[in-house]
């Protein structure tokens, strides 16, 4: 890590407020099983999900997490899955309008399947919102924005990637788990907080964004949930996506908030890996990743962590 890439993480985390609760911790909510919804075969296992909550307490608010082990010998890399809710990652329905569950969102259980560890985080967001809470953006997110306005200096997105840094802290004190073979995976919303993560924190080994948005001319960055509207002088998130580098970093595209239009800043972040690193995988099918995607993503990061 050079001095120049030290003081870009140090102005990126200050700028978005990206620091772990001084008071937070992390502690076992016991085991639980899933059965029915969410099959998949692979590493041994079938039918069933196997998972120790993990209870994230955070600014006042409690997360509950998902780990699931594989059934191959520890210990594993593993494999940090932000997203709205942990359930659809596991092929079951989440409480949000539109959530079913199905193997479309269920991007944990192709990662367990490898022989992968994973934690599934949900977004503070969605967990503090009223179960009778609207379901448009504006309507669902806005009123916990203001309040995170109110309170606390830091972003929104912020906040929630202080959330994943204590998280990241924990993982690497557990036994039976490589801390120096951590990985995230992340779509959409998740690929924002996947892309992030990747570049601020350098315990991730490597990482997968599948459609965040790369740019802040693009997507919804001003959206009161992540940034507000506030943007860093003089910077992009190519200088954010070059952060990662030397690591290597799957960044997916659909054509919807990724694709041609933000090429120019892949290629001026790609200059970081001299020697490559930087993989990029463009299948203009849109925003949603299709299922071979899912699969082509899924196999690059095992391949990475050495799985």
């Amino acid at each position: 890590m050079t001095t120049t890439d030290a003081a870009a993480r140090d102005f990126w985390r200050s700028w978005l407020g990206a620091d772990a609760d001084p008071d937070g911790a992390v502690t076992s909510g016991g085991a639980v099983r899933w059965s029915g919804a969410g099959r998949w075969s692979g590493a041994g296992r079938s039918g069933t999900v196997d998972a120790e909550v993990l209870r994230l307490r955070t600014f006042g608010d409690t997360l509950d997490c998902l780990l699931v082990r594989p059934a191959t010998p520890p210990p594993h890399p593993l494999v940090i899955i932000p997203f709205y809710e942990v359930e659809t990652l596991f092929g079951r329905p989440g409480r949000r309008p539109g959530a079913a569950g199905g193997p479309d969102r269920a991007f944990a259980l192709p990662l367990l399947a490898t022989g992968l560890a994973v934690v599934a985080a949900p977004w503070w967001f969605e967990a503090v919102v009223p179960d009778d809470a609207p379901g448009d953006l504006a309507g669902r997110y806005g009123p916990p924005a203001a309040r995170h306005a109110a309170r606390w200096p830091s972003t929104a997105l912020g906040r929630s990637l202080g959330d994943l840094t204590l998280l990241l802290d924990a993982i690497t004190r557990w036994d039976g788990i490589r801390p120096d073979r951590i990985g995230v995976f992340g779509h959409s919303l998740g690929g924002k907080l996947a892309l992030h993560l990747a570049a601020l924190d350098v315990r991730i080994a490597a990482g997968v964004a599948h459609e965040p948005g790369l740019g802040l001319d693009h997507s919804n960055w001003d959206a009161p949930w992540y940034l507000g509207g506030r943007r860093p002088p003089g910077r992009d998130h190519d200088q954010l996506l070059g952060l990662v580098a030397p690591r290597p970093f799957l960044l997916a595209a659909g054509g919807d908030s990724d694709g041609d239009h933000n090429a120019a800043l892949v290629r001026a972040a790609r200059s970081a890996w001299p020697d490559g690193g930087l993989t990029t995988l463009q299948h203009d099918q849109g925003h949603p990743p299709p299922r071979d995607v899912i699969a082509a993503c899924t196999s690059w990061l095992a391949a990475q962590l050495g799985r």
